[in-house]
């Protein structure tokens, strides 16, 4: 090259605020700029005229910045680009390094590496990374606490689980399970369990706070009765009956609304109960407008005739509703990529390995481990909660028997749920 367009160039590579070095092809530094002096904390005297491997190779601190520009070097590509750290004086600098080839009328005469301090820039970006973790950490928090809030039948559902996953991640990684999680993977479980019933924000408190079978319809059944009893007493003044047959009729009354108070609050019905229920459905008075009138409504006689629990069959689709909820919730919210499974499991907790599940109705190979281990959190918690309206908690060896019973029906994964026993993870919910 000309040395008028030597001295542009070099004034050029002396003012950039980027480090630059030059090596030519016998692998002898002939250009550091100023920038490079301050970057690598390395003096321009020091290297110029010297070979690199001869310079540099001997701190072995720097490995991978040294083999980077070896591999620049050696390697036909054109051009490298690619994060490092810098070690110097037991401090790290974060670099960028570009590499490419330096031709001069189409011939190869060398190699050219430009490196940028980047380590402000790399910690702004950890900072940011740890704002956005920890605001994610708060929404999470805000929205699970706002799950158990909303019904005080609810109240420790979710945290009872979180309690119990954490548990039994840190078990397997002190027993050195082949199953753990690192960090990440591990923030990404928790953040599904305490979002896995998002979805129940949708679902009415009629339905979610349901205690008994006939729920607020109670009241109005019982006036219905009080009613009965005023119009026979009427008919009683009245001459229309007599003492005794009032008497009878007010005992028929009271036995019938007793047992109807009974049937609302009983965990599981017998047939005779279910019967009972079908004869009264077709018990009728006359009201004081001399019209007809059922002393069971169509509804009432519905919900009074379920079997097990306090929900109807609608009453309980719309609550089976909510992991739809969570997930049409979850899949609108932008996760970090190492979040991106967390609606799908969160969503997929009532899924079973023999298909019976919902709301996917997803089969064995295509139920990950995570929602195998979720849903088996969720039934031991419900089964053992001390909160729920329609029943009393299960003591632990019912709650084993029952969720055995269905590892035995191909519902459950019987190895998770093994290892969950054998972790005592459990104990967590049950010390409160």
């Amino acid at each position: 090259m000309s040395g008028h367009r030597t001295m542009i160039y070099e004034s050029i590579i002396r003012d950039m605020s980027e480090g630059i070095m030059t090596i030519d092809l016998n692998g002898v530094i002939d250009s550091f700029n100023p920038a490079a002096e301050q970057i690598l904390e390395t003096k321009k005297d020091e290297v110029i005229g010297k070979r690199f491997a001869d310079f540099f190779i001997t701190n072995q601190d720097n490995d991978i910045f040294n083999q980077t520009v070896l591999d620049a070097i050696y390697d036909p590509k054109v051009r490298h680009e690619k994060m490092i750290p810098w070690y110097s004086g037991g401090q790290v600098k974060q670099l960028y390094m570009v590499t490419s080839f330096l031709y001069y009328e189409n011939e190869k005469i060398g190699t050219i590496i430009v490196f940028s301090d980047i380590t402000e820039l790399a910690e702004l970006k950890v900072r940011y990374a740890q704002d956005i973790e920890t605001l994610l950490d708060s929404l999470v928090k805000a929205l699970s606490t706002a799950i158990d809030e909303r019904s005080h039948y609810n109240a420790k559902h979710t945290q009872n689980m979180v309690k119990m996953a954490e548990a039994f991640l840190d078990w397997m990684e002190s027993n050195g399970n082949p199953w753990k999680y690192d960090a990440t993977n591990r923030r990404a479980f928790i953040m599904s369990v305490a979002l896995h019933d998002v979805g129940k924000l949708s679902v009415p408190l009629t339905i979610m706070d349901k205690s008994s079978r006939l729920g607020p319809r109670l009241e109005i059944l019982q006036d219905r009765f009080t009613k009965l009893n005023l119009l026979n007493r009427i008919a009683m003044l009245e001459g229309r009956i007599t003492d005794d047959q009032y008497e009878k009729a007010q005992r028929e009354a009271d036995e019938n609304l007793e047992f109807i108070r009974r049937v609302n609050t009983t965990g599981t019905l017998q047939n005779e109960d279910l019967e009972r229920i079908q004869q009264l459905s077709r018990v009728t008075f006359t009201d004081e407008n001399g019209t007809e009138e059922k002393l069971l409504t169509e509804e009432e006689t519905t919900m009074l005739s379920i079997r097990k629990g306090t929900l109807t069959t609608q009453e309980r689709s719309v609550m089976k509703e909510h992991v739809v909820s969570t997930w049409n919730i979850l899949k609108n919210v932008r996760f970090p990529d190492q979040y991106a499974e967390v609606p799908k499991w969160a969503a997929s907790h009532h899924e079973l390995l023999n298909a019976t599940g919902y709301f996917m109705g997803m089969h064995d190979a295509e139920i990950p481990r995570e929602v195998r281990l979720l849903t088996i959190l969720d039934i031991f918690e419900a089964l053992t909660s001390k909160d729920r309206p329609y029943k009393p908690p299960i003591p632990l060896e019912g709650t084993w028997s029952i969720m055995d019973n269905m590892v035995q029906e191909g519902a459950l994964d019987g190895e998770i749920l093994s290892e969950f026993r054998e972790s005592r993870a459990w104990e967590k919910i049950l010390e409160n």
